[in-house]
Order: C-alpha cells, then structure tokens, then sequence
C-alpha cells in the first residue's frame, strides 16, 4: 500500500492521503477512548481524500469495525477512496462483519501477486537507497543486491528483511558485504521457489477441512484439544513450508506471539518422532498444501 500511496501523492499531491495498518487504527481508537476524545478520532478521517488500511484481516472486535464502517461509509458516501489489503479476498474475512464484508466486495478487488525478479530488483535497490540517504558509508556489491534477490523469491517486506539481516550481522561483525558473507546469513532463509507460493491462509483451509474445525476457531482463542492440536499443526506447516517469521506467523493465527508458535513448533516436531500416525497425518497434510 506504500506505494500506491506514494503514486497518489505522485501524480495528484493535492490529495490528502492517510496510510494506517489495521493495528494502528485499533491503537488510535483506544487512545481516543481512553482520552475521551474520539471526536478527534473521527476528525482525522474527514479531512483526507485517500484512505488505505493494511493488514485488514487484523482489525478485531465488533466496536472496531463498527467505528472503521462508520468511516468508510462517511467517506465512500462522499465520493472519497477507501483501499484495504488484506491476505484474503473481503469474502473470506470471517472476522469481519457481514455487512462490512459486502461494502469491500462492492468494490473493485485485486489480487496482489508476488514481485517477479525485476520488481524484487527494484525493491532492493530502493531500500539500499534509503540506507545509503541515512549512512553514505553503506556498501552493497551488485551481486549480494542480485543474490538476495535471486534467493528472496517472496514479497517486500522478505526482501526488506533479507537485507536487514545481511546489513545488521555486518555492522555487528565489522566486516565487508560480501557475496559469501551473504549467503552465509540467509542461508536458512529458503531459496526454494516453491515455498513462496504456499499461503498462510492456504495451510488454515487444508488444516480447517482434514480436521473439521472451521477458520474463526483455530484463530480463536479457544484451548479446546480438538482446536487446539489443528492450530498447532498449523504453525508447525506454516514455520515449514513458509518463509514466513515466527511473528508473522503469530499474526497471521489470530494476533498470537512468537513464542507461542516456537512453542507449537517444537512440540509437534518432537511429537512426529515418536507419534507415527501423527508424522503420517502432518506428511499427508504437507503433500495436500503442496499440491494447492
């Protein structure tokens, strides 16, 4: 969404434009509760032309979609944009309000494929731009920047974070970025091709339908067996057949941290060993997501 900003801001700077995350809407509506000033709250949305929420899937809580479909209304109603991102087409946004669900679905919805290799050039260059805008002192060699890029086959902020690693273990280390210190770094970042087109919400339907427990619930907090085992499946594909980050995965199964998906992790890789029916289901699961 950043850069569909940056576009709007580009070609008409006359428009206001307003960029939240789900989370950070949540945030400012708390405060605003807190302080008793939700007027303020509400102001904020009146005045811009261009409003665009991201990681929409996020936004919990009846009294938080309610506010943010006041919003959108207000906003839509008076020939206003509304653009939200989310990890799943609005009708598969089982947290969010039916009603709500049907005013996205009014609109026009996109699918945001991967970047291909010249966009994750692209991307790259960018960011190691901005590093060298905050420190001129940088120095990424073009072939650690076509690695990375060549390795990284997932979204932005993979590549982002790729980088990060690579610059963080070099400042740490005081050593020269070099094509070998780089592989090194990400060498448990996977390189494999096929991992970036396995989705998280791709693993929550096979899981939701081996096991007969439906979406909301293994987002849910409920620590029944029955949903709780699914869940921890879950994480477990999730961590082995995505690049995904311990947190991102947290996220994407219900705002959890990375503690509790390292948890679910190592319990069911320490389960597979001595669990054969359990290692032949998790296999089967594998195969299932694999083949889409």
């Amino acid at each position: 969404l950043s850069a569909v900003a940056h576009r709007i801001r580009a070609c008409q700077p006359s428009r206001k434009v307003l960029v939240l995350t789900a989370e950070r809407f949540m945030y400012s509506f708390v405060v605003a509760l807190r302080q008793r000033d939700t007027i303020s709250f509400k102001d904020q949305f009146q005045s811009v032309d261009v409003l665009l929420i991201d990681d929409f899937q996020f936004l919990q809580g009846k009294t938080m979609q309610q506010e943010f479909c006041h919003a959108f209304n207000s906003l839509v109603d008076s020939r206003r944009q509304v653009i939200v991102a989310a990890d799943v087409p609005p009708a598969q946004l089982d947290a969010v309000d039916q009603r709500m669900r049907s005013r996205l679905m009014g609109g026009l919805v996109v699918d945001i494929e991967l970047p291909d290799l010249d966009l994750r050039r692209r991307i790259l260059l960018g960011r190691y731009e901005q590093m060298l805008r905050r420190d001129p002192s940088v120095t990424v060699p073009d072939d650690v920047l076509e690695f990375i890029a060549n390795r990284m086959t997932g979204g932005g902020r993979e590549l982002e974070g790729a980088l990060n690693r690579v610059m963080a273990y070099q400042q740490f280390n005081q050593l020269p970025v070099t094509l070998d210190l780089a592989a090194m770094v990400l060498r448990d970042m996977s390189a494999n091709p096929d991992q970036s087109r396995v989705k998280i919400e791709d693993i929550l339907k096979v899981v939701g339908r081996h096991f007969n427990v439906a979406r909301t619930d293994l987002l849910s907090p409920r620590r029944a067996r029955t949903v709780v085992v699914p869940r921890q499946i879950g994480m477990y594909l999730a961590k082995k057949l995505t690049s995904r980050s311990l947190p991102e995965i947290g996220r994407r199964f219900g705002g959890r941290d990375h503690s509790t998906v390292l948890h679910a992790v190592r319990k069911i890789e320490d389960q597979i060993k001595t669990d054969d029916k359990l290692a032949r289901e998790v296999a089967m699961l594998i195969r299932l997501v694999e083949q889409g």
